[in-house]
């Protein structure tokens, strides 16, 4: 009997180890599962995250591995270079990526950093330089990675998705996507609806296809307003802005002009021939059930009014 206490105390305290080094977060029906060589705490990631933790794995999951010192790649086989523009030259070799992270001082050429990949990037192995980061915590991704799109956007494809320069809000029940780079609005969108529509977030956002058709999703990867949340909507409309004297709609009839001016808006990762051709029958898709408008917009805030035509 007393043979038998020890090992569920054993087994308890493992489990408590374990739990103390993972944690779940949840984005666009994606679970990523974050293990970690060191303890994760509540301060460990940015507070934002909060809002996406989830208690365990979900039916689609990702799992990521953290580790604090850097594997030695001198005189190792990297295979393949396929890509090389910093902060990454990266690698293909037998069906794995491997990231290598490198710096833009030509004098400097120390790693900071090394990621090793599956073939469809869902099992990510992280080598990190240090821990110091880690450590002092409030850290605004989950890869370590300088944004979390570098690994969303390769395995979005997979998924029916892609990761888009916009900002998004959930107006009236409908999920509203509005387009554009930096200085297009995507803020001063959300900012402007702040008190009239559940806000997403103000950068970035997914479009993932499901049973149903398109969704929208919020991300953690916010711009100007810190405003995030998981939840997502059916995608109503999608609204390429156009900063002007007065609010109004105009519709693209055009499904090769929708296109065009929502691919320059996807967020891009290491770039591949079979990325590529999944995305861009997705982008053909997504405009071919979903309407697209150009919204021209004031600062009046009035724009609402002319939301509610659609």
């Amino acid at each position: 009997m007393t043979g038998r206490i020890e090992l569920e105390m054993t087994m308890k305290t493992k489990n408590d180890l374990e739990k103390n080094h993972c944690r779940y977060y949840k984005i666009a029906g994606i679970t990523i599962q974050v293990h970690s060589d060191l303890p994760i705490t509540d301060k460990t990631f940015h507070p934002k995250f909060r809002l996406f933790e989830v208690q365990e794995p979900g039916k689609d999951n990702i799992s990521l591995r953290h580790h604090f010192y850097l594997p030695d790649l001198n005189e190792k086989d990297l295979g393949e270079e396929v890509y090389r523009r910093t902060p990454w030259a990266i690698y293909r070799k037998n069906g794995s990526w491997i990231y290598v992270g490198i710096s833009d001082n030509k004098r400097n050429n120390r790693i900071h950093q090394v990621a090793v990949f599956n073939h469809d990037h869902t099992r990510p192995v992280i080598y990190n330089s240090e821990d110091r980061a880690f450590r002092r915590g409030g850290l605004h991704s989950l890869t370590l990675f300088p944004t979390d799109q570098i690994l969303l956007a390769r395995i979005l494809a997979d998924k029916k998705g892609c990761c888009l320069h916009s900002s998004g809000v959930i107006f009236d029940g409908k999920g509203l996507l509005f387009v554009g780079h930096s200085e297009a609005g995507k803020s001063t969108m959300v900012k402007m609806l702040k008190d009239k529509a559940k806000i997403l977030c103000d950068d970035r956002m997914i479009v993932r296809r499901w049973e149903d058709g398109f969704r929208i999703h919020g991300t953690w990867s916010h711009g100007e307003v810190p405003d995030v949340s998981p939840a997502s909507a059916p995608l109503k409309a999608i609204l390429f802005l156009h900063k002007d004297g007065e609010n109004r709609l105009v519709q693209h009839n055009s499904k090769r002009d929708a296109v065009s001016k929502l691919l320059p808006c996807l967020v891009k990762p290491l770039v591949t021939a079979d990325w590529w051709e999944k995305t861009l029958a997705l982008v053909e898709m997504i405009v071919g059930e979903v309407p697209c408008y150009s919204l021209c917009f004031d600062k009046t805030g009035r724009v609402e009014d002319v939301l509610k035509s659609l």
